[in-house]
Formats: structure tokens, C-alpha cells, sequence
């Protein structure tokens, strides 16, 4: 009976590892939910204003028809514009990641409207000229250290980028507000955020992936990153004081799964 029992005990503990392993590497790790967050600046007098923001694409080889899925998911809200956090390639190994020149032919789509970018720390892996250039070649803007005014729905708004704060240890150069036009920055990781500009209307960060693998509440088990506390994993965060929302993102890194982490998609609206 006790053998019995010890037996029924094991398949179960077997039955349980295989079902989470499947759910995490099949099904939440592409169950994408869309996220809204409103951004009220002052600054801001014109309509609303919709930004579709997309981070860590991580692509596989074999994520294309993911990605697609990604891209009209993001048209279907309708924004005036794409921002775009890095990490489009995967991990150190080229066998790992979709070639560069297929992925943009994916994200083409989205530059019938206005796109603005960053790289990650992934894309300087695989070489950050030849990422930037490939995302240049079909319309995508890459902004880190510069800014891009987008003039629309009644007035205008700049963007701007830094790089990489995993990378490097400083962002290198940061845009700063101008009067009366209010800025969003793009960084890729949030400890950037602590950087920017007091008067910076909000950082958009990705890098962390929620911690990708969390606890039912929704907290990292653990943070690859040494450099971005638990508290900074996702949602709306303050980063010295500066204002920031922080992306779960897309893909997933090292393991292609993920557990109460699902990945976003995210919608910014300017009011």
C-alpha cells in the first residue's frame, strides 16, 4: 500500500511538472495582453494622443508568425506612432535569434506609421550598427542620444533616446524637455530613468520581462538583472523620482517561457 502510494505520489509530481512545462512554454508565453496606461501632461494641449509600445522581441527562428500577430495587434489600437524599446535579437548566439534582415521584413508593417527606436543589450551582442541600420532601412528611426518631434492631433510631442544602461554604465547623451513640449524617452532598461530630465513626461522601459517567471502575485522569482531591483519589473514605477513605465514585453530570454508573467503589449495615452 505504502509503495503504492509513493508511486501515485511520483506520477503526479511527474503529471504536474509536465503540465506547467507545457503551459509555460506554450501557451502563456504567447498569451499577449494588452495594457493602457494614461499619461495626463499638462504640456499636452492637442487631442488624444495613442502610442503603441513594443519591447523585447527576442526573436527566434521560429517566432514569425508571432511576431505578425504582434505587429497587427499593435495597428489594430489605432496609434499615430510605434516606439519600439530593443532587444529585437535574441541571446549571444546567432542560432539562437532570427536573422536581422527577416525580422524588419515582420515589423515593416508597422511603419506606415511613424516608428522610433532604441536598441538593447541583445542587439549590441549581434552588432549595434548593423541592427540600427537594418531598422533604418525599412523606416524605423533610432533615437538613442537624439530626438524626433512628432507633430500631430493638434500639436507636438518629442521623443527621445539614450542608450543602453545595461550596456554601458552611463546613457551617454540625454534629451532634454523643451519648453511648453512635452517628452517621452525611451530607454531600454528602467535604471535609465533615474538619467533623464526631471521635467521628462514619462521613461518607457522594457529589459526585465516582468521577471518572466513569477509568483501568482505577479513578483519576480528572480531578476536576471543585477542592476534593476524587483520593484522596478513592470508597470508604473518611480525611478528617482522620474516617472516611468517599465513593459513586460514580448519575447523571453535564455528559456523561452513564462509563468504569471504574461507578455504586453502596451498602449500610451497622452491626455
Amino acid at each position: 500500500m505504502r509503495k503504492l502510494l509513493l508511486f501515485s505520489l511520483l506520477l503526479l509530481c511527474v503529471a504536474v511538472s509536465a503540465t506547467t512545462w507545457i503551459w509555460m512554454r506554450f501557451v502563456e508565453r504567447e498569451r499577449i495582453e494588452l495594457t493602457e496606461f494614461e499619461l495626463t501632461c499638462a504640456d499636452w494641449q492637442g487631442e488624444e494622443l495613442r502610442f503603441a509600445v513594443i519591447t523585447d522581441i527576442h526573436a527566434r527562428p521560429e517566432d514569425g508568425e508571432y511576431l505578425d500577430r504582434v505587429v497587427q495587434m499593435a495597428l489594430a489600437q489605432n496609434p499615430h506612432a510605434v516606439l519600439l524599446l530593443g532587444d529585437y535579437l535574441n541571446d549571444h548566439h546567432p542560432h539562437e535569434s532570427m536573422p536581422m534582415e527577416e525580422l524588419v521584413q515582420h515589423l515593416k508593417p508597422l511603419t506606415a506609421l511613424p516608428c522610433f527606436a532604441v536598441l538593447g543589450n541583445h542587439d549590441y551582442y549581434h552588432g549595434a550598427d548593423e541592427v540600427a541600420a537594418a531598422l533604418r532601412s525599412i523606416g524605423i528611426m533610432p533615437l538613442e542620444g537624439g530626438r524626433a518631434t512628432l507633430r500631430t492631433g493638434g500639436g507636438m510631442i518629442d521623443i527621445g533616446g539614450i542608450r543602453c544602461c545595461y550596456t554601458f554604465d552611463t546613457p551617454g547623451a540625454v534629451p532634454q524637455p523643451r519648453a511648453g513640449v512635452p517628452l517621452l524617452l525611451l530607454s531600454h532598461t528602467p535604471v535609465g530613468a533615474q538619467f533623464a530630465h526631471e521635467d521628462t513626461a514619462l521613461v518607457l522601459a522594457g529589459h526585465s520581462h516582468g521577471g518572466q517567471v513569477c509568483w501568482p502575485d505577479g513578483s519576480p522569482i528572480w531578476m536576471a538583472d543585477g542592476k534593476t531591483p524587483a520593484e522596478w519589473a513592470a508597470g508604473a514605477v518611480r525611478v528617482q523620482g522620474r516617472l516611468c513605465y517599465v513593459s513586460r514585453g514580448i519575447g523571453t530570454s535564455t528559456l523561452p517561457i513564462r509563468l504569471f508573467c504574461r507578455p504586453e503589449l502596451m498602449l500610451l495615452r497622452v491626455h
